[in-house]
């Protein structure tokens, strides 16, 4: 059923808007061409909007996989297609995110906002189109520091081609403007999308308006790092007061169906026909990290046994997922014969004896997940260790490792949650937060880090804030930043010639555009 209305939705969607989108510089063209259908209704659009957001296979595989999970070490490689894995650089795969979400998903959310802002009856399509446009950009300036935000997406309304790079802080500012507008715009007495919101809310407005207020939170926690926190502490209380996630159904995630519109990361991972197999027999290019493994281990962390497999002894997938069997692939190696470098100088070079994600976590129909209820109660628990907010950091850092276990229960009813178990490792794990603030930061931050698991644009941001989990970085030959772990990735060398100006001067504020420049946030 959720497949049928999908394929009506796509069809209709690609039917009205393909010749619109396919080249900014002709909508003028388009909107007074005969044959075309430029008044795509808000709805059909917003469909279209979320998958874009949800994104594609290519961004997923290069920016979310092969850089940010190799840099943080949820997940490691020996293929050298894996740049991330080792701080190399392809400018294919440093620039997807920026050369993919900008043309799509901000594009087309900008024009549902254009065509519906002067319409009271689509005041929530409106609303909706603004939050997820804040996840987007937010994932763009994460990963690369200062973008276009003010004129972000003007092909379409003014022509403006070349837009100008947003200082970070000013990009920060506009985030929790445009969520608290947002958020005020959402009304229960209005229409709703019903069923052409992909997302698990299926146009609920209530839901929306915690989804906006909970993104604030994150945006204001995201600033915690700079010398003068008020503008953290200011947004995260204002975030609070609105409304943040209050249970974990309240989760925030894109729905998949089989076909055209897989889950990105499960295209990747997942071992069913027309995925790429990564985890397959033939390839075992995606291992669990070892560092992230032992955690787990040393935790005894109950969900290292619903994520986790070896392969099978003729290397598919399926093998034990006994926690104590399980063995993660050190980071920063290749399957060379080099002395150094080659796996084999410090170990095992078999890949079939190294962790791997079970299946069900890879499925092309599997959630795409954004934010969660176990994120905010533990950001929460960060505001009130810092003193932003009431409340005891113990309460919600216990409810924050509960979600974030119960969470996996979305990928598939063989999960089964155990209360008792998740409260009991919950309450073990808090004993960390009777120390000061430091020791507090490090305990909530490492579970962050174990529940952002596959949302790998968050975990490496979240990673960037912290310092947590303290990670050893490697040193491979010829790696580009001395082997220090990337602050950032490079900004396509395409917009150098499509934008070279613009880009120019944001790293004449910025910094060079290295791995190595930390972006605003980023700085004390």
């Amino acid at each position: 059923m959720i497949r049928t209305t999908y394929k009506m939705l796509i069809v209709l969607a690609l039917a009205g808007i393909t010749s619109m989108l396919a080249c900014t510089k002709n909508f003028e063209k388009v909107n007074t061409d005969p044959t075309s259908a430029p008044n795509v209704t808000p709805n059909i659009l917003l469909t279209k909007g979320l998958l874009f957001v949800s994104g594609g296979e290519y961004e997923a595989w290069r920016a979310n996989l092969i850089y940010c999970s190799m840099m943080i070490q949820h997940f490691s490689s020996l293929s050298l297609t894996y740049v991330g894995d080792k701080y190399l650089y392809n400018d294919d795969y440093s620039g997807a995110a920026f050369n993919s979400f900008f043309p799509n998903a901000t594009k087309i959310l900008s024009i549902i906002i254009t065509n519906t802002d002067n319409d009271p009856s689509s005041a929530n399509v409106n609303a909706m189109a603004r939050i997820a446009r804040v996840i987007v950009l937010q994932r763009i300036t994460d990963l690369y520091g200062d973008i276009p935000y003010s004129e972000a997406s003007k092909g379409y309304t003014n022509q403006n081609f070349y837009p100008a790079y947003d200082h970070q802080d000013a990009i920060y500012a506009g985030f929790a403007a445009e969520l608290e507008k947002a958020a005020g715009m959402l009304d229960e007495t209005k229409v709703n999308p019903g069923s052409a919101d992909i997302s698990g809310y299926g146009g609920s407005p209530t839901q929306w308006k915690k989804l906006a207020y909970s993104l604030m939170l994150r945006v204001g926690m995201r600033l915690s790092k700079k010398s003068d926190p008020t503008q953290a502490k200011t947004i995260v209380q204002k975030a609070i007061a609105g409304g943040v996630f209050t249970d974990r159904t309240d989760i925030f995630y894109i729905k998949h169906a089989e076909g055209d519109y897989d889950n990105p990361n499960s295209h990747v991972i997942g071992t069913y026909n027309n995925a790429r197999q990564q985890t397959g027999k033939d390839n075992l290019s995606i291992k669990y990290s070892k560092s992230f493994i032992t955690m787990l281990q040393t935790k005894n962390d109950p969900r290292l046994q619903i994520i986790s497999e070896l392969p099978k002894p003729d290397s598919t997938p399926g093998g034990s997922d006994v926690p104590a069997l399980q063995k993660g692939l050190p980071n920063g190696y290749d399957n060379t014969s080099d002395p150094v470098y080659g796996i084999a100088s410090v170990g095992d070079p078999n890949l079939a004896h190294y962790s791997q994600p079970k299946q069900y976590l890879a499925l092309p129909n599997t959630p795409n997940i954004f934010i969660t209820y176990s994120e905010v109660q533990l950001m929460l628990a960060e505001a009130a260790a810092r003193g932003w907010t009431s409340g005891s950091p113990t309460g919600y850092f216990i409810e924050g490792v509960r979600a974030g276990i119960w969470q996996y229960t979305l990928y598939s009813p063989a999960i089964v949650y155990d209360d008792a178990g998740a409260t009991a490792y919950a309450t073990a794990q808090s004993a960390a937060l009777g120390g000061g603030l430091t020791a507090q930061l490090q305990a909530i931050n490492e579970q962050y880090y174990i529940t952002t698991l596959l949302n790998e644009y968050e975990a490496y941001a979240n990673w960037r804030r912290t310092g947590y989990p303290v990670l050893t970085p490697t040193n491979y030959k010829n790696n580009e930043t001395n082997g220090q772990i990337p602050r950032r990735l490079r900004y396509p060398r395409g917009e150098y010639n499509s934008n070279g100006t613009h880009v120019n001067a944001a790293n004449a504020i910025q910094g060079p555009d290295l791995f190595t420049t930390p972006m605003w946030w980023d700085k004390p």
